[in-house]
This record gives C-alpha cells, sequence and structure tokens, in this order.
C-alpha cells in the first residue's frame, strides 16, 4: 500500500474526478488474522477498463496486504471484477507484490513500468552526506552556503491551511512557469488538476502527513516542492523553481534541507516516485521495479482499448521523460 490507497487521497480523487466513474473496495479476510483489500475504478465510456483507484494522477498503485494468505483471493476478486468489463490495465504495481505471480499465472500481460528511484535515508545527515560521491557531497555542503553570502534564504514548511494556499499558488505558478519556458501549458494547467491537489493538500495537513516546503531568497520563492510524510517514509511528488534562479541551485539546496528534515523526523526512506531522471540518483537514489498488470477482452471494443491504453503509456512515458518535475 501507498500514500495513494489512503482514505483521504481517495476521497480526495473522487470528488473532484468521479464523474462517470464506478469504484470498488474488494476486501478479503480482516479480524485478528488481517486481510486484503485493493481500490479500483473504471474508466472510458465506449469501452470501459478497470485501474486502480486515481490511475493517471497517482504515481503508483498498491493493496493493503495485512495476511499474505489471502492475496489469492484478493486476486479471484480482482479477476471476477475485471471480467465485466473490456479490459483491465493495472499500472505502476510494484514488482514484488504477489499480484504479479498470480497475474502471470493467469494469463495476463505483465509488463515493465516506469522505476521509482528510491534513497534509503541513514541515520543521521552527516551519515546521509558521507554516502554520496565526491562531487555531490561537496554540492550539498557548498550551494546552500553561497545562497547564504548572496541572499537571506528562508526555508519553510507550510503548517496552516492559509500557508498550504499561499505555497501552493508559489508552486503552481513555478511549475508552469518552467513548462511555459518550453513551449507547454504544463501537468498542473487544468483548474481541476490544481482544485485536486489542494484539497489533497488540506486533507493531508489535518493528517499531518503533508510537507509542502518553499525556499525564499531576499522574500521572493525560488523553489517549491510538494512531499508527503506517511509510512514512515517521505514521497516527493512535485516541484518547480524558478529558471531564473537555476545557477544558485536552488533544488539542490531545498532538497538537502528536506532531506535533513526528514531524517531528523525518523523516516527510513525518501521515495522520488515515477521517473528515471537524472538528478534523482545524484542524490543517491536506486531504482525499484515496477510493473503494469494488463488484460483485455478479445472483441472490437477489447481490441479498441487495448490499443488506446498502449498509445497513452507511451505519450505518458515520453511526456515523463522529457519534462523532469523538479531536478536541475
Amino acid at each position: 500500500m501507498t500514500i495513494f490507497q489512503t482514505l483521504p487521497y481517495r476521497e480526495a480523487y473522487r470528488a473532484v474526478f468521479g464523474r462517470g466513474k464506478r469504484f470498488f473496495d474488494l476486501s478479503i479476510g480482516g479480524g485478528e488474522a488481517g486481510g486484503a483489500q485493493i481500490w479500483l475504478q473504471t474508466r472510458g465510456v465506449l469501452a470501459k477498463r478497470l485501474e486502480f483507484w486515481a490511475q493517471g494522477i497517482a504515481d503508483c498503485g498498491g493493496i493493503n496486504l495485512e495476511n499474505p494468505d489471502c492475496a489469492r483471493e484478493l486476486w479471484a476478486s480482482i479477476e471476477s471484477t475485471a471480467a465485466r468489463f473490456h479490459g483491465a490495465h493495472l499500472a505502476q504495481l510494484s514488482a514484488d507484490s504477489p499480484l504479479v505471480e498470480l497475474a502471470r499465472q493467469s494469463g495476463w500481460t505483465v509488463q515493465s513500468a516506469e522505476v521509482c528511484p528510491s534513497l534509503a535515508l541513514p541515520p543521521t545527515f552527516e551519515d546521509y552526506v558521507q554516502s554520496l560521491g565526491k562531487n555531490m557531497r561537496e554540492q550539498i555542503k557548498r550551494y546552500p552556503k553561497r545562497l547564504e553570502k548572496e541572499f537571506s534564504p528562508l526555508y519553510e514548511m507550510a503548517k496552516t491551511p492559509a500557508q498550504v494556499d499561499e505555497f501552493l499558488e508559489e508552486f503552481f505558478e513555478l511549475h508552469g512557469k518552467r513548462w511555459r519556458a518550453r513551449g507547454q501549458t504544463g501537468v498542473l494547467a487544468l483548474p481541476s488538476r490544481r482544485r485536486f491537489h489542494r484539497l489533497v493538500c488540506h486533507k493531508f495537513l489535518e493528517e499531518n502527513w503533508l510537507r509542502l516546503w518553499r525556499l525564499r531568497l531576499d522574500e521572493k520563492t525560488v523553489c517549491v516542492l510538494l512531499c508527503y510524510f506517511w509510512g514512515g517514509k517521505y514521497w516527493f511528488f512535485l516541484g518547480g523553481f524558478d529558471p531564473n534562479f537555476q545557477r544558485w541551485s536552488v533544488g539542490t539546496c531545498l532538497f538537502a534541507r528536506i532531506f535533513r528534515e526528514a531524517i531528523a523526523e525518523g523516516a527510513t526512506e525518501f521515495d522520488f516516485l515515477r521517473g528515471a531522471e537524472s538528478y534523482k540518483y545524484r542524490y543517491g537514489a536506486t531504482d525499484r521495479a515496477y510493473v503494469t498488470l494488463q488484460k483485455f477482452s478479445d472483441s472490437p471494443r477489447g481490441r479498441l482499448l487495448r490499443r488506446r491504453v498502449h498509445l497513452e503509456s507511451q505519450f505518458m512515458e515520453k511526456l515523463h521523460e522529457k519534462f523532469s518535475a523538479a531536478g536541475q
């Protein structure tokens, strides 16, 4: 299970994007022995697909598996539900999920998906810095000091609803500014996307899961990074920085501060989520494999859906490769 399967995230998605979709909460077992649970939805009009709840916005899918013995029964429930539609496309599932082998045995297609680089956090920030390569180790130390010589830097985390709104507006602007510099509108240009992230952030603030940070230089916001803290680890979702300050490596400076705070909070991992952007590896991240499970009916609509899903997947992968969310 990931941050994207939590109830607040699912509620926010349904409130903003739920129109025309059906949602399924498939549960097996429970009680003292534990059970298994997965959250799914349908999408499409003429050709309907079954997919993870919030798929397309959430970076990865997952299940709540308290009792591994329930995995086979849960898979049977998934198959039964999928058979009611023209296809199923369960994207970005961890490759070590027990559902992967069950899908293979059932004749589903199992394809490699985008990796999610992740950084293991040691007990202290000093240990983390020492684990880096020589160049990155020097940058982590030098760049924040360089900022202090030229500006009055202020690192802040949103702690109130008013701050969340303020930080998010800056985040939307900075994220869009970088995309516009490339002649694109950006993934957050749609009002519905912005409304969704506002709702998620406010819900996560109430749960103390939100870690929305900004860096200001001489009272000007130059970088905002949207993270979550849940399940003992940090999840980095999106970021934005002012291209005019790229030479000051403001992203590196803010990431360094967040790594320090994450370690102080007891986080053992920093998940950069989907995408193999080069900056993630400079911070010491290593790949975690993900797969996509899919099966389509042998009908005209099923074949149409297979082709559509294939084209959508190709487009999203190329888009994600072209535009790094916050790397520099």
